[in-house]
């Protein structure tokens, strides 16, 4: 194995190995620590798999979404040939495509919260990799927990490999890698969202706004995205440049555009953030690392 392929860099975040631990400790650690990193790369995995499916499954939504709404938003204008003179055709098909989008709305907020709580499990997973010997009554049995009893011990094994390779600093830099492509994406589809959403409430009727970045999608919301350090509100998790355009005050009135509808459903699709190859490739990394097989 290659050392630059089989080395990540720390995070200037990390703090430094803790002091070299004994040979018996360390051995007793070690056991610990392994049994925990495969866990935690476990639940790395698993919630990767669910980000991706509620992405590919929120992309399905969304178009329909779209469908539904550019249907609604023509039907005065559109030739209903022989079933034009219908008594209330018209209304009838407008107020079942104004069902669907509200249907097809629901369907896309649910997939975003899964989203949002699957990156919520891949942080925490990113975060539970250490093993801190836990302080016992019973000082003949070692015992580990996730949380630090013991503030000289930072649960890494003094900076010695987990399993043949990678020391705990090693498998946290590869999942933070992870976990700040989620989150990179995670802020562009909640844009995609909040505009997706927003479409039906400039249909004009008087008792509704639109959306603003502000706005909770949903209940919970911004307890989730704090959980991970992103927050829902005052705290704008997009780049600046792009916190103008999605003030309420400076958001265009009118619909946006077939044209711009379609490069909102391709840019979803594209999961623009997301490398999947250097997924992949993480992941083949610590399967060979842990001699096992993740999915």
């Amino acid at each position: 194995m290659e050392s630059s392929a089989a080395t990540p860099t720390r995070p200037p975040h990390q703090p430094a190995a803790s002091p070299s631990p004994s040979p018996s400790s360390l051995r007793l650690w070690r056991s610990a620590a392994l049994r925990n990193v495969r866990n935690q790369w476990s639940h790395l995995h698993a919630a990767t798999e669910q980000w991706l499916a509620a992405a590919a499954d929120g992309r399905s939504h969304a178009s329909l979404l779209v469908n539904a709404h550019i249907s609604h938003r023509d039907m005065p204008g559109t030739d209903l040939g022989v079933l034009k003179d219908m008594p209330g055709i018209r209304d009838k098909a407008s107020s079942k495509l104004a069902l669907r989008e509200e249907q097809y709305g629901d369907m896309l907020l649910s997939c975003y919260k899964n989203m949002v709580r699957a990156l919520c499990r891949l942080v925490k997973a990113s975060r539970s990799m250490r093993c801190f010997s836990k302080v016992s009554p019973n000082g003949s049995v070692a015992q580990f927990s996730e949380r630090q009893d013991d503030l000289n011990d930072l649960g890494d094994g003094g900076g010695a490999p987990v399993f043949k390779w990678f020391s705990i600093l090693e498998f946290e830099s590869l999942a933070q890698e992870l976990v700040e492509m989620f989150v990179s994406d995670l802020k562009l589809k909640r844009l995609l969202v909040l505009e997706l959403l927003s479409i039906s409430f400039k249909e004009g009727a008087e008792h509704q706004t639109s959306l603003d970045w502000g706005d909770e999608l949903y209940d919970g919301e911004s307890d989730e995205l704090q959980s991970i350090g992103l927050q829902s509100g005052e705290t704008c998790p997009l780049p600046e440049n792009w916190c103008a355009y999605i003030s309420g005050s400076q958001r265009p009135a009118s619909h946006p555009s077939h044209e711009v509808l379609q490069v909102y459903l391709t840019a979803w699709l594209a999961n623009v953030n997301i490398k999947k190859s250097r997924i992949d490739a993480i992941f083949e990394l610590v399967e060979e690392e842990m001699k096992i097989k993740l999915s």
